[in-house]
């Protein structure tokens, strides 16, 4: 068989040091480092950067904040040469628009067609520092293609055994790579995706034959001979393989129990690139070429993802995010994680993504810098001690460590020595440790043994056989086993022991033992502190994100310098982060009672010495506290003023004293049942609204809360909590009232109040409340649940006012992991009625805004909710003798990885961070070369890099102007009623997003109970599943 070790040594240059062969990594292996990897075990990168005007300095002394490394000093991004947007692009742009403008629309996929762009936005700020146009950077570089290239798709199809996906599917993928002479002598002209996809520069020469790969060898065991080929005349193609290939470890021989698997390799054609040239200059209407761009799209993000993949050094965290580990040079202390320590067991480790993309007349690669939890590479006992401490019981901790890969030095066998975590020792006095678990090692053939349990089965009918077992079988207590066989005494004798075994054949292994292997991401849900702690490492600001994006993130990919891979498929990418055009918006005029209007700066005001528009006097009112929270009388004394102040009323709360609520832990029975009564005897007693005062900011209690106010009692309230609270007093004489002031926000809106609306032109004269008609629409999915099956949850509102700020909504459950939402047509029907109620008629236009829906999803919003709400419509209108109304739809989100950074002083936000400014829009250079989107950064970023949200229009029955759309959704992020600032994503949407999120509180205790292995959710038996208490 060929040297196994052969091809990593020719595709890498070389192993990593200090990663031997006991190594793994989460992607199942890798097929060695690129340009030499990490230096040590330390895995930290001090080599020569990437080139990109943006190297940061090295950091002196002290840690500081948690996370900050020698990215985080450094001057401003601004504070370089700036280069301008490319003339190519911009030209094309100029020439492409006079064909644009009209209801013209180009086809996307399966029929689908999508309104092409009506041009690019014109409107700037009329005074000041935006009347003209600015330069930003983006996170995005400039990719070339040599379209002269021969690049080939190959599929791959694995089965009788199928390899499922994962990490046994990702080391099969390297077998082959590394077991297949034809595959092997590729070098750096093949890259996968690890699941069904070969990419190769030229294609592959099989040789007509079938070869049978049984097993692979270990390196000191190979030789230069060719493995053993078996003729099967008619069965090969040129351009098709068929063998069977046995799974093994990296370095190890197959399982005898593992089955070969039957592969075969097919030509699916040559990657089109030549064709991904013309599209890029077509003209937007033109649709020819648009699957050339997919494919060819599929095939530059496997190619470019290949070298982090191969990288030894450099971990997967998910899809296209790579992440380079720090490594632990004493895995039984956490001294070289304290700087990236989130507490419980995990660190925070920095990961960079990437992903090519199409925009006007050329290709761009995406690269954004993300943080992601990862388990510590330290000494099994020791991550169960820190485990520990977050105050959680043994069943977590078993989910916590479930399916982790853990080394153990003792096992001398390659490939046998790591081992997955099976579950723990439940007894009921606790866990079982190595002195209270014994298990069985018989000395004698399994044949003979299952004789000998066999008579102890029938002696024991007659008396005790635990003697018998003890004596034939060799029942070992687990210390004792392992002093036998390895000669170890077990310092901690007392500790649980873990099965890395099966349910039925366990095989109980000491935690001390263990080694957790580097690189694992953690999958399930951090708890608030690892929450907070995490986004203290990732918030930061645009120009530490840049000089770390340009130099680590880039490095990681393999941009920079010499890359052999990227060199054979004719693929180059420049380190310097394009340029682009871009406007500030000015703010809407906003208007209070009896006040003139105004337009706040910076996206910000307060409401000092203004009035809500219109208030909602509070009836009878009072206040809950939770656990040991305290409502002192200057809290109550300047909480009657705020709701005085806010033209809310002058009445106290009744009774005085308030109620009380004795909590359990978290969202215990206790809890519930405490929360029940308080809320229950407040109602009873004539409350109106509560103030729920909570010890500590808890999301389990906060959903309970949620639960029983709005599902079970039927009361309005809104929430404090109390330190909080208390932070806000001390010596100052306006203590308190700041906070009061933004509280009382949310209670006008819960009593039917209005707090503030756009003044005089700060909506279109095209948009007029009695004709148009704002929806915002939204999905959430299970996660983290421990039911199979969990619903998703939608929330859907509307706004049914004069001024578009009264938005009634609804929220449901539907089938779990369905994006589309089910049952649109009614919940549509369900506003169009409240909307004829308010205006004696149906709107003439229906905006929507989409969240949530990424571009493989156009189609489905298209083809099922669209139609959905045109057949509901066409249902409706003619009982009023209308015609059915005009949509426009956008689909908004701000799940994506584009960020913008200013170029000069004057343009960015000075108060913070130096972000783009707020009202910041881009519609050109990074946008789509073919429909209709753009970027919009209504609010300013309180901390971090700011992100803008992206819209894409997918649905334009009207002609409405590229100014008009942009400044609507711009404008629409001010009418946010609960807070005194513009939001990142325009209300509708935001407040869509908000419904779904209370209906998963609703479903939280439920949905996350210590349910039997595959409990399966049944809407029947669910405590929720639609709206909230009809009162």
């Amino acid at each position: 068989m060929s040297n196994n070790r052969g091809f990593r040594a020719t595709r890498g240059g070389g192993q990593a040091q200090g990663r031997g062969s006991g190594d793994d990594r989460y992607r199942g292996g890798g097929r060695g480092a690129f340009g030499g990897g990490a230096q040590g075990q330390g895995g930290r990168r001090e080599g020569s950067r990437a080139s990109g005007g943006l190297a940061g300095a090295p950091r002196a002394g002290g840690r500081g904040r948690l996370g900050d490394d020698e990215f985080t000093p450094g001057g401003p991004i601004f504070g370089l040469q700036v280069e301008v947007p490319d003339p190519a692009v911009a030209n094309k742009e100029e020439r492409d628009r006079p064909k644009l403008g009209g209801n013209f629309y180009n086809k996307f996929g399966n029929g689908v067609l999508l309104p092409l762009r009506p041009g690019f936005g014109k409107f700037l700020q009329n005074e000041g520092k935006f009347k003209s146009e600015i330069h930003l950077r983006t996170n995005h570089f400039a990719l070339t293609l040599d379209d002269q290239k021969e690049i080939c798709r190959y599929h791959v199809n694995i089965a009788d055994p199928e390899i499922p996906p994962g990490r046994k599917r990702r080391q099969f993928f390297l077998n082959l790579l590394q077991d297949i002479p034809e595959l092997q002598s590729m070098q750096h002209r093949i890259a996968t995706d690890y699941s069904t996809t070969l990419i190769t520069a030229g294609k592959i020469e099989f040789r007509n034959i079938v070869e049978e790969l049984s097993q692979a060898k270990p390196d000191d065991e190979k030789s230069n001979e060719e493995p053993s080929n078996v003729e099967q005349p008619g069965e090969s193609k040129s351009d098709e393989k068929y063998f069977r290939l046995t799974y093994h470890e990296e370095g190890a021989l197959p399982r005898p129990t593992e089955k070969p698997s039957r592969v075969t390799i097919s030509l699916l054609g040559v990657v089109p690139t030549s064709e991904m040239a013309r599209y890029l200059q077509s003209v937007p209407e033109d649709s020819t070429h648009l699957e050339s761009r997919l494919l060819t799209i599929q095939a530059l993000n496997i190619v470019v993802n290949a070298t982090p993949n191969e990288n030894a050094a450099v971990y997967q965290a998910s899809r296209n995010v790579f992440a380079d580990y720090p490594r632990n040079t004493n895995p039984m202390e956490m001294t070289d994680y304290q700087n990236v320590d989130l507490t419980g067991g995990l660190i925070g480790v920095r990961a960079y993504y990437s992903s090519a993309k199409t925009s006007t007349a050329r290709i761009l690669l995406n690269v954004h810098g993300q943080c992601s939890p990862f388990y510590p590479e330290l000494n099994l006992r020791k991550l169960m001690e820190l485990f520990d401490r977050s105050g959680r019981d043994d069943f977590a901790k078993e989910k916590f460590l479930r399916r982790l890969r853990v080394r153990f030095d003792h096992i001398k066998k390659d490939g046998q020595n790591i081992k997955n975590v099976g579950g723990f020792c439940h007894r009921e006095d606790g866990l079982g440790s190595s002195e209270s678990v014994r298990f069985k090692s018989s000395q004698y053939p399994s044949d003979i043994s299952a004789l000998f349990e066999l008579i102890i089965w029938a002696l024991s009918l007659f008396q005790d056989s635990n003697y018998l077992r003890i004596v034939i079988v060799d029942l070992f207590w687990v210390a004792d086993y392992f002093k036998k066989k390895y000669d170890i005494k077990l310092q901690f004798p007392k500790a649980p022991v873990i099965n890395f075994g099966s349910d039925d054949k366990p095989v109980w292994i000491p935690v001390e033992l263990g080694i957790v292997m580097p690189g694992q991401p953690f999958r399930g849900k951090l708890n608030d502190e690892q929450t907070t702690k995490m986004l203290q490492m990732a918030a930061r600001g645009p120009a530490e994100n840049a000089r770390r994006l340009v130099n680590a993130g880039l490095k990681v990919m393999g941009v920079g310098s010499s890359n052999p891979i990227l060199s054979a498929f004719g693929i180059s990418i420049n380190t310097k982060m394009i340029v682009v055009p871009a406007r500030v918006l000015p703010p809407p005029p906003l208007l209070y009672k009896n006040q003139a209007s105004f337009k706040p700066e910076k996206a910000s005001w307060n409401l000092a010495g203004r009035k809500f528009y219109r208030s909602e006097p509070l009836q009878k009112w009072s206040y809950l506290r939770c656990g040991r929270s305290t409502f002192a009388d200057n809290y109550l004394r300047v909480l009657r003023q705020q709701i005085s102040a806010c033209g809310l009323g002058d009445k106290g709360p009744e009774p005085v004293q308030g109620y009380h609520a004795m909590l359990g832990k978290e969202d215990d029975d206790k809890t519930d049942e405490a929360l029940r009564k308080a809320l229950q005897r407040a109602k009873d007693d004539g409350v109106k609204f509560l103030f729920v005062i909570l010890e500590r900011k808890s999301k389990a209690v906060h959903a309970r809360l949620k639960f029983f106010a709005d599902i079970v009692v039927g009361i309005q309230h809104t929430t404090l909590v109390h330190a909080k609270l208390a932070a806000q007093f001390g010596d100052r004489d306006n203590a308190g009232v700041d906070y009061f002031a933004n509280i009382m926000q949310k209670v006008n809106m819960k009593t039917g109040g209005i707090n503030h609306i756009l003044g005089p032109e700060g909506m279109s004269q095209q948009i007029r409340p009695e004709k148009t008609m704002f929806v915002g629409i939204d999905v959430s999915h299970p996660t983290y649940t421990t039911m199979a099956k969990a619903p998703s949850v939608v929330g859907i509102v509307a706004s049914l006012d004069d001024n578009f700020t009264k938005w009634y909504g609804s929220t449901r459950i539907q089938e779990g992991g369905v994006e589309m939402v089910t049952k649109i047509g009614e919940l549509m029907g369900e506003r169009l009625n409240l909307y004829c109620q308010k205006f004696d008629k149906y709107p003439e236009s229906i905006i929507i805004y989409r969240d949530g829906v990424s571009e493989g999803q156009f189609e489905m919003v298209l083809k099922q909710e669209v139609l959905a709400i045109d057949a509901k419509c066409a249902q409706m209108y003619p009982r009023k003798n209308q015609e059915p109304p005009d949509l426009l739809v956008i689909i908004c989100g701000k799940r994506h990885r584009t960020r913008f950074y200013p170029t000069n002083a004057e343009h960015a936000d000075q108060t913070r961070n130096q972000n783009t400014r707020s009202g910041t829009v881009v519609d050109r250079g990074v946008t789509s070369e073919k429909f209709w989107d753009f970027f919009v950064q209504p609010h300013t970023a309180i901390q971090g890099t700011a992100k803008p949200c992206h819209c894409t229009v997918i649905r334009a029955d009207k002609n409405f102007p590229p100014d008009v759309v942009q400044r609507l959704t711009h404008n629409l992020s001010y009418l946010y009623g609960r807070a005194t600032k513009a939001v990142s994503l325009c209300t509708p949407a935001y407040y869509a997003d908000i419904m779904c999120e209370r209906g998963n509180k609703y479903l939280s205790k439920h949905l996350n109970k210590r349910w039997p292995k595959g409990t399966e959710f049944k809407a029947n038996e669910s405590p929720w599943q639609a709206d909230v208490h009809p009162e």
